[in-house]
């Protein structure tokens, strides 16, 4: 992940201009470029910093949502990357401190930096191209590369104190699927085929449709195929297919309906079933029975699931401590 960030941040940053991220004057006058919006430690954090980093976001926004709601996210946007600065600012200077004492990890963060700067140049086909590239879209080349350098620094860190400290003992995969059986229970999988006489085609006589829906079933009942029937027979829908209808049709059926397909087994016929418009006979033909997957086929899943979470939890209680022992003060305004 941190190669492809890496890679794209070089050739394909984004930048906005002011009048692209905002509505309006108002919200221009009180979001000058070079405000302070937060105090870290020794580090200041400026709305141009907030603003360049939430470019992305705040593009997407802008294309998803109408203005009125724009201008209600705008300002959620720019928080949460304000946060997202800070914790970005300490752990910089963390992993400064972790770094800077040993001269072997400094020459190893400046190889992987060389490696990922030599990869965009040759992708580009020449460092001046590359240098060219940056100016037309606004780029600082060094300051880019200070940042590509702690990019570097500060995934190494939380690898050493999140990914290299994840535990997920075997036992919690047993007690996780114990605890969410639900999850590994695969539906039972249908196809139905469905005869309806509709009331309306018998002068909404119900003894005259129902008649028919009777001499339909002992069709059926002789050994006639059901699609055959349903083809020659059927007013409803998907006549034209046998009565096939698809699983989602089938979850809108009404309640009572759904019922009656549901307590049918495999290859039965429901007897006369009677709606609102007419008169139903269903057919169920089983694909795959309703299974629970076995513990042993679903534990890679269910330990990557908890490999996940864990790291999140680790990451989040690390940034944690972290702004514990700093001074941060956000200014507001």
């Amino acid at each position: 992940m941190l190669r492809k960030y890496i890679y794209y941040a070089l050739l394909f940053p984004v930048m906005l201009s002011c009048s692209y991220l905002f509505c309006g004057e108002d919200v221009l006058n009180k979001n000058n470029l070079g405000f302070i919006r937060a105090v870290v430690d020794e580090a200041i954090i400026t709305q141009d910093e907030v603003i360049k980093r939430s470019a992305a976001a705040i593009r997407e926004a802008r294309s998803k949502y109408s203005e009125e709601e724009f201008a209600k996210n705008i300002e959620k946007i720019l928080e949460n990357t304000l946060e997202e600065l800070i914790d970005r600012k300490l752990l910089v200077k963390e992993a400064q401190k972790v770094f800077g004492a040993d001269i072997s990890m400094m020459d190893e963060v400046q190889k992987e930096l060389d490696y990922f700067l030599k990869g965009a140049v040759e992708n580009v086909g020449s460092l001046s191209k590359f240098y060219e590239i940056a100016e037309s879209q606004g780029i600082n080349p060094i300051e880019r590369r200070t940042e590509l350098k702690e990019d570097i620094m500060i995934d190494k860190i939380i690898k050493e104190n999140v990914y290299n400290r994840v535990n997920v003992q075997p036992k919690l995969l047993r007690r996780y699927y114990m605890e969410n059986m639900d999850e590994f229970c695969q539906k039972k999988e249908i196809k139905l085929r469905h005869i309806m006489i509709k009331f309306s085609t018998h002068d909404n006589d119900k003894a005259k449709t129902y008649a028919f829906a009777e001499k339909i079933m002992t069709l059926l009942s002789t050994g006639e195929d059901f699609s055959s029937v349903a083809r020659s027979y059927s007013e409803g829908p998907n006549a034209e297919k046998g009565g096939e209808w698809g699983f989602d049709e089938i979850q809108g059926l009404r309640k009572e309906l759904r019922d009656v397909v549901n307590g049918l087994k495999d290859n039965e016929y429901s007897e006369i079933t009677e709606s609102p418009v007419g008169y139903h006979i269903f057919k169920v033909e089983l694909i795959r029975p309703e299974v629970v997957k076995k513990f042993e086929d679903v534990q890679d899943e269910i330990y990557q699931k908890l490999y996940r979470e864990e790291i999140g939890r680790l990451k989040k209680k690390y940034i944690l401590d972290l702004r514990e022992d700093a001074f941060i003060k956000v200014i507001k305004y």
